[in-house]
């Protein structure tokens, strides 16, 4: 039923939530997208998924996403959920999505497989995407709707690139700073942040040169995360740099392992964003 409905859609869009990462099918999903010519829109735990110029990539979605992949989820006709849970902040509380809309939802936990009435395929994504691909063969969305995201992607890289270019104020904006360390990081490097004013920025503002380069703990918007999480996503990742974006408040709430780190022999680079908050 899922292929037969994404087979007769005009205007298909994907949502790549944190369960693409689990199941590391970021290359997957990447040529799936490009075979069937599918925009592909981010969630909070999707990004990075895609790298930020990917053909198929039309940015992150919902309350803390872009307008490209916003209006494309408006004039969708079928919604791909993969690997996520479709939380309030993807949806924009479900005001962003056509009232006729189908969602097909591909979700290794069943509850979030039926959610918003959808198509269920339970599974793990990556095996899941290639079931799909099988069902549709050699069919490809029309190019139009493809070239109507692009279009909308490159107004909002416009819009990107003027919050984080450089000015002469005294103190630089979150996304002037966001822009910076995007800049300065290495390919590879991990971006992480947790809560407060810096998961919009990282979200709108990040620009992946490789999947799997932001991290953002949001399910509970948990602060004092960004420290000890960083701590552990050294542990994990000791041939990265681990970059720890964090505001005033949650550096306040929990620094004590900066210490740790320290202590471990574990190298972070932790920027503090104080906006007196």
């Amino acid at each position: 039923a899922a292929v037969e409905k994404l087979k007769s859609s005009k205007r298909p869009l994907i949502i790549a939530g944190g369960g693409v990462r689990y199941s590391e099918a970021e290359s997957g999903l990447s040529a799936f997208a490009a075979a069937h010519r599918i925009p592909v829109a981010e969630t909070i735990a999707g990004r990075t998924v895609m790298v930020h110029d990917d053909p198929c990539n039309v940015g992150p979605i919902g309350g803390l996403g872009s307008s490209s992949a916003n209006i494309l989820a408006g004039e969708a006709d079928v919604v791909v959920a993969v690997g996520t849970r479709l939380q309030d902040f993807t949806t924009g509380s479900w005001s962003l999505f056509a009232a006729d809309s189908t969602f097909i939802g591909v979700n290794a936990a069943r509850f979030d497989a039926h959610k918003h009435k959808a198509l269920p395929v339970v599974g793990d994504a990556m095996t899941c995407l290639a079931d799909l691909d099988a069902g549709l063969g050699d069919w490809k969305a029309p190019e139009g709707w493809m070239d109507r995201g692009k279009a909308e992607y490159g107004k909002w890289n416009g819009f990107v690139e003027e919050r984080i270019r450089l000015s002469n104020a005294e103190v630089g904006t979150y996304a002037q700073i966001v822009g910076s360390v995007n800049r300065l990081c290495g390919d590879h490097d991990l971006a992480l942040t947790a809560a407060g004013g810096m998961p919009g920025e990282l979200c709108m503002n990040w620009r992946a040169r490789a999947t799997s380069t932001f991290d953002c703990e949001f399910g509970f918007s948990c602060m004092g995360y960004e420290v000890a999480g960083g701590w552990g996503a050294k542990m994990a990742n000791p041939d990265r740099e681990v970059v720890v974006m964090v505001g005033d408040g949650s550096y306040m709430m929990l620094n004590s392992d900066v210490y740790s780190s320290v202590l471990t022999g574990h190298k972070l680079i932790i920027v503090v964003c104080d906006n007196g908050g």
